[in-house]
């Protein structure tokens, strides 16, 4: 599909300023089949895919098309990122028939909850990590259908029966059309009790008590009516996933199997070189349908070699007129020497150049392990970073605290929509603002403690629930929500400048030190691609992870080693390509 100037100069004077799209950029803004988007770091990947996104649906508006578009993305900050773009372009947010989320949001809105709604006639749903109230439900469900479970002496079995309940996994049937239990306990007696403990299990989803796990597990049974399927196609022409290497499995072959249609283009945007969660797949890539983007302006040749060395699968050119730094290996023999001296270097490089002074970007130290941010840093304690909260802590602990009773009164019998009404319509919901008042004012104080337990067990008494005391793990949720240190792990340390790899994932920064101790996993694999140590099995997720730690940077990439893994080998190794600095 060909776009024409006039657009694309729009959409470049939005998101470029001054710039303009390279060529694979335009390729890829163009390209409508089926493919496998391969977009190396500094590529440009999230701007141009806006630009796409943009381009496709002005021209869509105006030809009066009703071909939808589905965007789904890896977190909430790119959809985010990409209703910006399309509202400076005048397009507004993306509304009915495209949709714009994260995976689990697509499939929980075009799956879950119509599956419930047809199924069970409701589709009031909570969906959590888990849900600890299900051990309770469990327990109540084998009294009342295994009666002589509640003797004394099966007290033990009733316990463990409970606990393989929750653990033995769900899975979908598709030969029979339905949900079944699989043996994850090896249980030698599991055929024996396989039926009563599926029924429990899904009698409990049923309420609406959903893991993100079951997202997945109801998409599937649902997606096995073909009209359904027929149904999402026809709505959905255009499919783009992005961060492709981050979706899970499941998810990953739900949306293949449901768009890899005639009728749709599904195309799958990412890098699969930055797979850095340990256990998780490297994505497989057929490369008669990848496109790649391989061209980047973040940095220079003088980083994009090596980067080809540590990937070479990565191909990366760098175009225009970028300039980065030699990449320095810097030798060390006390670790705690390691710090200052990369605080030197930056100081000589602002002195030699003006550009990289003037940049904006940060620098930071890159490690594995947080427990090392003392040995670089005396005194430093690694903590978590404070995030921006959507939510007031009044609405989260009242939403945290309602959420509780909901789950304990349908472990009762209730329904979910009804307890849900039920509580919020409650004349003793005033009573709770002010419990909270007090909490945020005073802390989770023993008073306040008592206050909330009392709020709480007048409300369970009601349905006749038993009751809580102030150990429950409620009240350890709500001390999390009220800690200062609440939020996503960011990795942070005193001056912000020492980080794990995996937080700085998506970031560009003007310089990086990377730090490995220990086993000296980004050591060995650093020697190996060189041809310096010949021992090459090491996992790929570090291989990867020293990938992304050096296609962050725009300039500068330093890299500490211990002058005893400096051999003269290496050294005539290396040499030629990285300055070699001792401290």
């Amino acid at each position: 599909m060909l776009f024409e100037e006039t657009e694309y100069e729009l959409v470049e004077r939005i998101l470029l300023g001054d710039g303009q799209f390279n060529d694979l950029q335009r390729k890829f803004i163009e390209l409508f089949e089926t493919k496998t988007i391969v977009a190396g770091p500094g590529a440009g990947k999230t701007t141009a895919l806006a630009a796409k996104i943009v381009l496709l649906l002005r021209y869509l508006n105006k030809m009066g098309s009703k071909d939808g578009i589905c965007i789904i993305t890896h977190t909430n900050v790119a959809v985010n990122e990409i209703n910006t773009t399309l509202q400076k372009a005048g397009v507004g947010n993306v509304t009915h028939p495209h949709f714009i989320g994260t995976i689990n949001e697509f499939f929980n809105r075009f799956c879950v909850k119509p599956h419930f709604k047809r199924k069970f006639k409701h589709n009031t749903l909570i969906i959590e990590q888990e849900h600890h109230s299900d051990f309770d439900f469990y327990k109540v469900f084998f009294e009342q259908k295994i009666r002589w479970i509640n003797q004394e002496k099966y007290k033990d079995f009733k316990e463990r029966l409970v606990e393989r309940t929750h653990t033995n996994k769900l899975f979908v049937d598709v030969e029979n059309i339905r949900i079944d239990m699989a043996n994850t306990t090896n249980w030698g007696n599991f055929d024996k009790y396989k039926l009563k403990m599926l029924e429990a299990k899904i009698l409990r989803k049923k309420q609406g008590f959903l893991t993100h796990e079951d997202t997945f597990l109801f998409s599937k049974l649902f997606l096995l009516d073909p009209n359904v399927k027929s149904m999402l196609r026809n709505r959905f022409k255009y499919i783009f996933l992005d961060e492709f290497q981050d979706t899970t499995i499941c998810g990953k072959e739900l949306l293949s199997d449901l768009f890899n249609a005639d009728n749709c283009i599904f195309q799958e945007v990412g890098d699969p070189y930055q797979t850095i969660m340990y256990g998780q797949p490297m994505p497989e890539v057929n490369e008669k349908k990848v496109f790649r983007i391989n061209k980047t302006n973040r940095f220079g040749n003088e980083i994009a070699q090596h980067l080809n060395v540590i990937m070479p699968e990565a191909n990366i050119q760098a175009i225009g007129d970028k300039k980065s730094f030699k990449p320095i290996i810097l030798l060390y023999e006390e670790k705690k020497d390691i710090y200052p001296a990369y605080k030197e270097l930056i100081k000589e490089y602002e002195l030699q150049s003006p550009i990289f002074k003037k940049s904006i970007k940060g620098d930071k130290v890159l490690v594995f392990s947080k427990s090392w941010a003392p040995i670089l840093k005396s005194g430093a304690i690694y903590r978590k970073k404070k995030s921006t909260k959507i939510e007031s802590e009044n609405y989260m602990l009242k939403r945290l605290i309602i959420d509780f009773i909901v789950e304990k009164v349908v472990t009762n019998k209730e329904k979910l929509s009804e307890v849900k009404e039920w509580i919020n319509n409650h004349k003793k919901i005033i009573t709770l603002n002010s419990i909270l008042i007090g909490i945020l004012r005073n802390g989770m104080i023993s008073e306040e403690k008592v206050k909330l337990k009392d709020f709480i067990n007048n409300l369970l008494s009601e349905k006749s629930v038993g009751n809580i005391n102030t150990r429950n793990q409620l009240f350890e949720k709500i001390e999390a929500v009220l800690s200062p240190s609440v939020g996503e792990v960011s990795s942070k340390v005193d001056e912000d400048d020492i980080f794990t790899i995996h937080s700085v994932k998506g970031e560009t920064l003007r310089s990086a030190l990377v730090v490995d101790f220990d086993d000296k996993p980004l050591t060995k694999i650093l020697l190996h691609k060189y041809g310096v140590y010949e021992e090459g099995n090491y996992l790929y997720t570090n291989n990867n992870l020293l990938y992304v730690a050096m296609s962050r940077v725009t300039h500068l990439f330093v890299f500490a080693m211990h002058k005893d893994d400096c051999t003269n080998e290496v050294y005539n190794g290396m040499k030629s390509g990285w300055m070699i600095k001792s401290i």
